[in-house]
């Protein structure tokens, strides 16, 4: 068979969530030794680099100019499905060109838009509800992060739920593991952040529930006193909403203690990891969450909002839960953690076990028998 895999994404110099899935999906399905029963094709706008370029002998590039912005995938995608059609195109970010071979399998990650649509310019939701829509018409099969994602595909679009199946995302477990304190802090000199600290990362947006975040850690340092050390590490960029989670930080009776650290290397993130307290992840809405897993994978508790995906994919006992819509409860299961050595001990060892099921390679192998079936 000839496969097609939209690339575009996954060669982003700058990724979050879906980039990465992109990314290592193609390359953990290079190392796969079936794949080199079928030759494949990586479709981008630039030329492939961060070792897309590299491969087997049956994997090839394929660049397609395009001078404009927007609608490569409509547009110029398109018009090479037109010219020279391959049996499979593989789209890991959902959208579909509007000229189709005989066969396509899209990911769609969420549907986010439909929960949160003040966060999106009107253009911008009619785009992802025209575009979901669009897929679950004409996709011949249908790729999810979560079973969770699943459910509302179907419930929300009337999908057949037998054109869906699950693909978790992975994570690189020879970059997230346990750092010592010697190597986080050579790692981290930049940042001058002082221990101990809880940090969270992810897009600093209303929908990750970061106010939240900020009042409960307020009111922790209240009910601590002055003398307290704890601080709040902040990894992320700017998303919608922001300038309401900048002010409430500006606003803060203990900004000084509140640190963001913008947009940080897999190495500094890593290292930020293994060196916090917790991971702190409030987010009102997630299709698949990432980051509580990378945090396991670097012995580092997490405490999590129990809501959407999040409860599938890091487990109800390897984490602490809590309402996001309730500051007390998160600063209550801030307090109990840092107040008991032996609660952080036990979730770094479950959170080690649990983090080890999400590999790419896994991904891999939830993605090649959809492609190949035909």
């Amino acid at each position: 068979m000839l496969i097609g895999i939209e690339a575009s994404r996954a060669n982003r110099p700058k990724k979050t969530g879906v980039e990465w899935y992109a990314y290592h999906a193609i390359e953990a399905l290079k190392q796969m030794p079936e794949t080199m029963e079928h030759s494949w094709l990586l479709y981008s706008n630039d030329s492939l680099a961060m070792g897309l370029e590299r491969g087997p002998e049956n994997w090839h590039e394929v660049r397609l100019k395009w001078v404009f912005k927007y609608l490569w995938t409509q547009a110029r995608l398109s018009w090479e499905m037109w010219r020279h059609s391959p049996d499979v195109l593989f789209v890991p970010a959902h959208v579909l060109p509007r000229r189709l071979p005989k066969r396509t399998v899209v990911t769609i990650h969420d549907i986010g838009f439909r929960h949160f649509p003040e966060l999106y310019k009107p253009i911008q939701r009619w785009y992802h509800e025209w575009s979901t829509r669009d897929i679950v018409k004409h996709a011949s099969r249908i790729l999810t992060v979560s079973e969770f994602s699943k459910r509302e595909i179907v419930e929300c679009y009337g999908a057949d739920p037998k054109k869906i199946s699950i693909s978790y995302l992975g994570i690189d477990h020879e970059r997230y593991q346990p750092l010592t304190p010697e190597v986080c802090d050579s790692l981290l000199e930049r940042f001058r952040l002082p221990n101990p600290f809880i940090m969270f990362v992810g897009r600093l947006e209303k929908k990750k529930n970061v106010l939240t975040l900020v009042e409960a850690f307020n009111r922790y340092k209240a009910m601590r006193g002055l003398g307290d050390p704890l601080q709040l590490a902040l990894i992320g960029q700017p998303g919608a909403g922001y300038v309401e989670i900048e002010q409430a930080m500006k606003q803060s009776p203990v900004a000084e203690s509140i640190h963001i650290l913008g947009y940080v290397t897999e190495d500094e993130k890593v290292a930020l990891l293994s060196r916090a307290v917790a991971l702190v992840h409030p987010a009102w809405y997630e299709g698949f969450c990432v980051t509580p897993i990378e945090a396991m994978a670097c012995g580092t508790p997490a405490i999590c909002s129990h809501t959407a995906s999040i409860p599938e994919i890091v487990g109800i006992e390897n984490a602490l839960w809590f309402d996001p819509g309730d500051v007390e409860a998160l600063v209550r299961q801030l307090t109990h953690l840092i107040d008991d050595p032996s609660l952080q001990e036990d979730l770094r060892a479950r959170g080690l076990i649990w983090a080890k099921r999400y590999t790419w390679e896994q991904t891999a192998r939830q993605i090649y028998p959809i492609l190949t079936q035909w």
